[in-house]
Order: C-alpha cells, then structure tokens, then sequence
C-alpha cells in the first residue's frame, strides 16, 4: 500500500527521563493512506535523511515492517528494515 509522509516529529516521549545515551534520536511518522486513514510509525531521525523522506513524500510499509520511498522509474530505490535497523538497496 502506498502511504503519503503527512508528518515528522521528534519523539519526545522518555517518560520522566531525558533521552537514554546511545540511543538515537527517533522521529514519529504519521502515514496517510488513499482513503484518509492515518497510522502512525517510529523510525530513526538520521535513516529518513539518509534515505531522504520528507513530508509529502510517497512510501510503503510492507509486512515486514520495512519503509521505502516510492521512486520514478530509473531511480534507486532504498528500503529500511525496521526489525534489523539495517538498510537494504533493491
């Protein structure tokens, strides 16, 4: 299914406490699909510059809990493994 990026934000969300050292810096992602419904999905801050997903982009979310961004014919495509944290080029 295709998804349109609506929003990125920070997560903020630590509780009481601040951010835990060595933990990276995780953006919450809100997903809207073609009928208006939105899901809402945490992914890595630096993996969305890295693969350059921004908001109003168009992506997937696959069964395997992998993000990738919707290219134009001849462009690479990268898809981001949210259960190994590892990126894959297809």
């Amino acid at each position: 299914m295709i998804y349109t990026v609506k929003r990125i934000e920070e997560d903020l969300d630590f509780g009481c406490e601040e951010r835990p050292k060595g933990m990276p810096v995780m953006a919450i992602v809100t997903l809207m699909d073609s009928s208006g419904e939105e899901i809402r999905i945490k992914a890595e801050d630096a993996m969305l510059y890295e693969c350059n997903i921004n908001e109003g982009d168009k992506v997937c979310l696959d069964a395997n809990n992998k993000l990738e961004k919707s290219y134009e014919e001849g462009q690479n495509e990268k898809t981001y493994d949210f259960i190994s944290g590892n990126r894959v080029s297809l």
